[in-house]
């Protein structure tokens, strides 16, 4: 989802950020800012600019442009803000499954991205995965979102050699305080990282690579650490956001965000009937997740969308349906329709959700022909 500022610098050909876009996601901490937003975004979303997103979305109804495959929901991270440690049903996709949904999808191809619920570089078959997809060029990009403990210089090769595009949800930037969030070691990341990030450097046509950090930290203190100053010197682009519960997300109601808050003392932003969270919570608008990607689970299940972290909305299974069939079909057909008729709440996983984003934000990631922006991460 398209909510943090971004930061860019390319190696040889640096591209100048002006200072205002640096702190944008600190603006939203501002009343003005965020009451403003907050007023856009409710004129934005009213049925009067339905017409606007309807072409988009039509077009992306023929054909998923995305497939965001869960390989694994097997986390080796237990991040105090995701409620992955709470499920049960675990596993990992087999190869027979996996070849069955690769090679229907390449029949029309799109954007393949492993990591939807869980770590995908704890799928011991994920370099075979990769490598699977070269034989087909309808596959126009292929990206990869991981916490970055895995990623050691048996993987690296993989992704570099098969222009694998690598998002890294890497957070704090803090040793102390990213192991008390992520429950990981830092150390062992941190090494990941650079070894990745000097190996793509060599590359002569290195792969994008973004950073995800929502940090505790202020701007100035995140600007300033010499981690961040280390990563800024690499070809790579970082999304920055402070943590507050303007970035926090419910995960549908499944994670308690209020405790969360209570808990790390954060000053909470969701007092204001402005903010953007809570306005998720109740905007009726059709939500992008219909139309942005199909979301596939580890067992081949496909769920409504990627806050479905505990399958509890499968709209159909790739064991037995295509995905033509699935993503044309009854379910997913029905649930647009009534998403379109603004009866979003009428599904019971959207009811408490404050992921929800409006159709609007399909613009985001698709041009008018429905193709992905080839400069950006899904």
């Amino acid at each position: 989802m398209k909510t943090l500022d971004t930061l860019s610098k390319t190696k040889g050909n640096e591209k100048k950020v002006p200072a205002a876009s640096r702190v944008k996601g600190w603006l939203r901490k501002i009343p003005f800012v965020m009451e403003m937003d907050y007023l856009r975004r409710k004129v934005y979303d009213s049925p009067v600019f339905d017409f606007s997103a309807k072409a988009l979305a039509y077009k992306l109804e023929v054909w998923p442009p995305a497939l965001l495959l869960d390989v694994t929901n097997r986390c080796n991270a237990k991040c105090v803000w995701c409620p992955n440690p709470d499920l049960t049903d675990m596993g990992v996709m087999k190869m027979d499954l996996y070849k069955k949904i690769i090679d229907d999808y390449a029949v029309k191809g799109g954007v393949v991205h492993f990591g939807t619920f869980g770590e995908p570089l704890m799928d011991k078959t994920l370099r075979e995965k990769i490598q699977y997809l070269k034989q087909y060029p309808s596959i126009q990009r292929v990206e990869v979102l991981t916490n970055a403990f895995f990623m050691n210089g048996k993987i690296i090769p993989t992704l570099l050699d098969h222009s694998v595009a690598v998002d890294i949800s890497l957070d704090e930037l803090d040793k102390q305080t990213f192991e008390d969030v992520k429950k990981m070691s830092y150390d062992v990341v941190r090494e990941n990282i650079i070894d990745l990030l000097e190996a793509n450097d060599r590359r002569a046509c290195p792969v994008p690579v973004n950073f995800r950090i929502k940090t505790l930290k202020t701007m100035e203190e995140t600007l300033n650490h010499d981690f961040f100053k280390k990563i800024e010197s690499h070809n790579c682009t970082i999304a920055l956001t402070p943590i507050n519960d303007n970035i926090i997300s419910n995960w549908a109601g499944k994670f308690d965000k209020e405790n969360f808050l209570d808990q790390y003392d954060i000053a909470a932003n969701g007092t204001s009937k402005f903010n953007h969270k809570r306005f998720n919570l109740t905007n009726k608008a059709p939500c992008t997740q219909l139309w942005k990607w199909m979301v596939v689970y580890w067992d081949g299940s496909v769920v409504l969308c990627c806050a479905d972290m505990f399958s509890s909305t499968a709209v159909g299974n790739l064991r037995e349906d295509s995905i033509e069939e699935v993503w044309r079909g009854t379910v997913l057909t029905e649930m647009r329709k009534k998403m379109i008729a603004r009866k979003r709440f009428d599904i019971p996983l959207c009811q408490n959700c404050d992921i929800h984003l409006s159709w609007h934000h399909l613009k985001n990631d698709y041009d008018a022909n429905g193709q992905p922006f080839s400069d950006q991460f899904l």
